[in-house]
């Protein structure tokens, strides 16, 4: 979506076009204004999904990161846990 909205603002001149000449029309000028209208329209709603999904994309990468945190504090306790009891067992053994 961010491509896409980087296409249209460059485009821009292609797609609305130039600008009439002064004195214009009526008639032309309505007709300018509702290709400038109908862009800005079309490049605000690109710039809002783009947006989304940037938070989108941040939510999903903030989710993963806990998951991966609470599975290195997991695989971190259980090997504290595993080593205590190995130095418990030692000692008990070196004791007797």
């Amino acid at each position: 979506m961010l491509l896409v909205t980087l296409g249209l603002m460059l485009t821009r001149p292609l797609i609305v076009g130039p600008p009439p000449h002064r004195p214009a029309k009526r008639v032309e000028a309505l007709v300018y204004s509702e290709r400038a209208l109908g862009f800005t329209v079309l490049l605000i709603v690109s710039v809002v999904g783009a947006g989304y999904g940037a938070i989108k994309l941040a939510r999903l990468a903030k989710e993963e990161y806990r998951r991966l945190a609470m599975e290195n504090m997991q695989a971190l306790i259980k090997g504290a846990l595993e080593d205590r009891s190995q130095t418990s067992e030692n000692q008990h053994g070196q004791v007797e």
